[in-house]
């Protein structure tokens, strides 16, 4: 009886030991304000590019410049956050009720696609 009950307190006194190393963990860090807004604001712009170019005007003029415009979606859903940042800045100071023209748009994403694949 003594045999066993020491064989077992030997084993749950070691799988504790041991499941410590096994575990994984947990590691956390302080994410500023700014950095969540930022990551926010990103998503927002690539929906408002996203948006734009599923207009009908705007996918008829990507495809009469040669641009297929299910790439030119994928090529908005493979920008970095600085890029959409960075063409997206001023969409808002446009005028015309603060929007962007479909000419705007669609000058915006043919250059794009042109820096990026034919560059």
């Amino acid at each position: 009886m003594k045999k066993s009950l020491l064989i077992g307190t030997t084993f749950l006194l070691s799988s504790f030991a041991f499941s410590a190393a096994v575990l994984p963990t947990a590691q956390a860090d302080i994410v500023s304000t700014a950095d969540v807004v930022a990551e926010q604001q990103s998503g927002w712009n690539r929906a408002q590019l996203v948006e734009q170019l599923h207009r009908d005007e705007v996918r008829e003029q990507l495809v009469r410049y040669g641009v297929n415009p299910d790439d030119a979606v994928a090529r908005v859903a493979a920008m970095t956050d600085a890029e959409v940042m960075e063409l997206t800045a001023h969409l808002d100071e446009l005028p015309a009720g603060a929007g962007i023209s479909v000419s705007t748009t669609v000058i915006l994403v043919a250059v794009i696609i042109w820096l990026v694949f034919f560059r």
